[in-house]
Order: structure tokens, then C-alpha cells, then sequence
């Protein structure tokens, strides 16, 4: 007979992981939030589509770019503290883009947010597996799932919305 209590997770490492996941959630739905306003940034910076796709198309090959580099920054450094560097420079560079004044500023701050965005899930990812280890992981999936899941999903609702 199986014990229930040994099947549950600590509540320590749950909490931890419903924080990182958090953090995850923002940049999850920024990957698809900004495929709504194309044709208003078209408009309000007087430029073509060509010139506008380069913000999406910016953002996603900057945050497929930052993911090895990912692994190499936790080798190098504490894994919680370029967590929370990517997370304030996703924030930092979220305001920037919001307050962009051309498309040319807009452009690079949005493949800054890519960048700071491909850092937090692979780093998401590996701090849990160090502090949950190989056995509990895939208790964890669960969780660790639900911004992945529910990002493009809502991404553009709630950017319509905006």
C-alpha cells in the first residue's frame, strides 16, 4: 500500500516553483501579446510591415539566442541571482518598449526582452530540477507547464485587450 504522504511534494518546493513559474508567466505572454498590435505599430510609427515584423521576429531570435547562454551562466554564476537579473532586465526593457519613441528604439528594446525572456524558462527549469531533484520532477511538470501552456493562449487575448 502506498503511503499518500510520501507522494506529496514539500510545501517549500512547491511555493519555489509557483514563484519561478511567476516570473515565467510575463514573458510567456509577451512572445505572442505583440502579434496583435502589428498593424497599429505600422500606423503609429509610419513605417512598413517589413520594418514592424522585425519586432517579433527580433524578440524570438533573441530569446532562441540567450538559451545556451543560459547554461553557461549558471555554471558560471548563482543560478538565483541571473534569475532575478533576467527578471528585472525583462522588466526594465518591457517599460523601454513601451515608451519607445521609434521603431528603431523599439526594435532593440524589444531583442533585449527577447534575450532576459530566453534566459528565464531554461534557468526556471534548472533550479527546480536542483532543488527538486530527478525524483520529483515530473510532480513538478505540472506546475512548470502552466505558463508554457497558457501564455499563447492568452497572449493575444490579453493584448487585444491592451
Amino acid at each position: 500500500m502506498i503511503n499518500k504522504a510520501e507522494g506529496k511534494l514539500p510545501k517549500e518546493l512547491v511555493h519555489m516553483a509557483f514563484i519561478l513559474v511567476l516570473g515565467a508567466i510575463a514573458p510567456m505572454l509577451d512572445t505572442t501579446m505583440v502579434n496583435i498590435a502589428v498593424n497599429q505599430f505600422a500606423y503609429d510609427f509610419h513605417t512598413s510591415l517589413n520594418t514592424i515584423q522585425w519586432v517579433i521576429t527580433g524578440y524570438v531570435l533573441a530569446t532562441a539566442i540567450a538559451v545556451p547562454f543560459s547554461g553557461w551562466l549558471i555554471n558560471r554564476f548563482d543560478g538565483k541571482h541571473i534569475y532575478l537579473a533576467a527578471e528585472l532586465l525583462f522588466l526594465i526593457s518591457s517599460v523601454l518598449s513601451g515608451a519607445s519613441w521609434s521603431i528603431g528604439s523599439l526594435i532593440a528594446f524589444r531583442l533585449i526582452q527577447g534575450f532576459s525572456a530566453g534566459l528565464i524558462i531554461p534557468l526556471l527549469t534548472t533550479l527546480l530540477v536542483k532543488a527538486a531533484g530527478q525524483e520529483n520532477m515530473g510532480k513538478l511538470m505540472s506546475i512548470v507547464g502552466l505558463p508554457i501552456i497558457l501564455g499563447p493562449i492568452l497572449g493575444p487575448v490579453i493584448g487585444g485587450g491592451l
